[in-house]
């Protein structure tokens, strides 16, 4: 039931704005948590502790364990929960889910479980649900609000000392994220807890500048055409940032390349720079060390080489677990002594390798993007750190066995903003909004849009949000049959003629906003007549913005 009420709110929030508060502070999200290793979502067994009183609540009675200074465990047998307040048994045969919280919102420390070294905590609460396909298995969910989430997501995707600029725009990334994930792969939760989605390892890792950075950017997210953009973000993109549907496949049919981006296009840190799609460009690029945004990374260049034997063996591993993205498929039948050519076919505009071919004398076979060609050029057990290098063959002498050598330059999927790049930005003096607008193309930073109606009487909605100058616009993304917007900023009721103050959709509310966190309410007239409605969001403006 509770998961339930969660969801409910959560569709209400985005789709509607009804009179509920559409604070960032209270945007509720799902977060599946792993085991130690990051290996596995699936549980059965599992022991929480509080400094204060715990309650393991069932959510399909009601019925309450209650815990001082004890632990409480639940386990999994026959697909019925059981809780245990100590050794001793207290329910039998639950069917849940199970809500484990603590009376005066305190932490909540699962047994055995560590996050950067420290014993585990999470804020919220914890909702263990049944696993569909796997019955005697339950994921342990913390439910807690997106603000605190990104409190523990921030200061472990991103080091403090990047500075607090660069740790703004990593809020704004990961808030989008959180919000708006590229895939949804589990059931039972909204994102997990490691970097297969981002970083998030609770309470005990938060840091003052970070808590900092989720504060003043409280309510902010990247908007594209007045929709939230998907923030993909990496480590380190080497100096040129790449397209979207240069590294992914489409989200809809699979196929790659993948869909075009507007916001996720290809970015080079040298202004003008021309695209490195091109061999001769790329080589020239990628073994040579220009001065970019990334060069403060340890994997803004990198050198990976194996002997000839040493690489054929690899291959012959690595295709077949690879096959699915090898065509012809790799098979036991077909691995090979001789390898003739690793001829790469196509790159994106900043180098990185899409398609390239494997020739043996078995045949010739293509893999293709980002991820797999990673995982195929395996070096010690571990992939490339990017699909952007440029491949040589280097022989010493005649009796020397030849050495294949990679020249590379990042680390991951290098597509949206830099985290390092954006290192040397806030450095460099540059805010958060200029770093983000610089990796996200043609972006505006903004609250979430809200869309009112006058259907089911959904006409009134407000938001709370951070501004760091005085300066914001009302921009109107769309609107049906609404003249009239009255709004409460800070305090202020103004009404506003639609017809008569909108330029360019928007409207200009700086004489109203103050610098830090602002409040503001939408009302419509709710005695139209038929369906009318109007989407609209806040868009902050910088110094050089307007």
């Amino acid at each position: 039931m509770l998961k339930n009420v969660f969801l409910i709110f959560v569709f209400c929030l985005f789709l509607n704005c009804q009179a509920v508060t559409a604070y960032d502070a209270e945007t509720p999200i799902r977060v599946g948590i792993s085991d130690s290793n990051f290996s596995t979502y699936n549980f059965n067994s599992v022991t929480f502790s509080s400094e204060e009183e715990l309650q393991a609540v069932d959510s399909a009675s009601g019925e309450v364990v209650k815990a001082i200074k004890e632990p409480i465990t639940v386990k999994m047998e026959d697909g019925l929960f059981k809780i245990y307040k100590g050794k001793s048994l207290k329910r039998d045969k639950v069917k849940g889910p199970v809500v484990i919280k603590t009376n005066a919102n305190s932490l909540i420390s699962i047994k055995d479980l560590k996050r950067a070294g420290k014993p585990a905590s999470y804020r919220g609460i914890i909702e263990l649900v049944q696993i569909a396909s796997k019955p005697d298995y339950f994921a342990i969910v913390n439910v807690l609000d997106l603000k605190n989430y990104l409190k523990g997501v921030v200061p472990n995707e991103m080091p403090v000392y990047f500075g607090l600029e660069a740790l703004k725009a990593q809020c704004v990334a990961a808030r989008n994220y959180a919000l708006r994930p590229r895939s949804k792969f589990y059931n039972e939760f909204d994102i997990c807890d490691s970097v297969a989605c981002q970083v998030y390892f609770g309470a005990k890792t938060e840091k003052e500048l970070s808590n900092r950075a989720v504060d003043e950017t409280d309510g902010l997210v990247a908007l594209y055409d007045g929709d939230l953009i998907l923030a993909l973000y990496s480590s380190t993109a080497g100096g040129y940032t790449e397209s979207h549907a240069n590294a992914f496949s489409d989200t809809n049919t699979k196929k790659f390349p993948g869909n075009d981006v507007p916001y996720l296009k290809a970015q080079p840190d040298i202004p003008d720079m021309k695209s490195l799609a091109d061999e001769k460009d790329a080589r020239e690029f990628y073994t040579s060390k220009p001065d970019t945004y990334d060069n403060l990374s340890p994997y803004f260049r990198w050198t990976k080489e194996w002997t000839l034997s040493e690489f054929i063996k690899m291959l012959n591993t690595t295709m077949y677990e690879q096959r699915a993205f090898v065509k012809p498929s790799f098979t036991e039948n077909d691995r090979f002594t001789k390898l003739h050519e690793v001829k790469i076919k196509q790159r994106g505009d900043s180098g990185k390798v899409m398609f390239l071919e494997i020739i043996t004398e078995k045949g010739t076979y293509t893999i293709y993007k980002e991820l797999t060609i990673r995982r195929l050029f395996k070096k010690d057990g571990k992939a490339l750190p990017s699909a952007n290098f440029v491949c040589d063959v280097v022989k010493d002498n005649a009796t020397t066995e030849p050495k294949i050598v990679f020249h590379g330059g990042g680390y991951g999927h290098g597509v949206g903003m830099s985290q390092y790049g954006a290192g040397t930005m806030a450095q460099s003096g540059l805010n958060f909004m200029s770093i983000l607008k610089h990796y996200y193309t043609g972006i505006a930073i903004g609250t979430m849009p809200v869309i009112l109606t006058s259907k089911y009487g959904n006409t009134s909605c407000s938001q709370t949000f951070y501004a760091p100058l005085k300066r914001a616009d009302i921009v109107i993304d769309e609107i049906n049959g609404i003249s009239d917007l009255s709004v409460v900023i800070n305090g202020v009721e103004v009404n506003f003629d639609l017809g008569k103050f909108i330029k360019k959709n928007k409207i200009d509310i700086s004489k109203y906003i103050k610098r830090g966190s602002n409040y503001i309410e939408y009302n419509i007239l709710s005695d139209y007549a038929g369906q009318k409605s109007l989407k609209l969001h806040v868009e902050i403006k910088g110094s050089k913005d307007g």
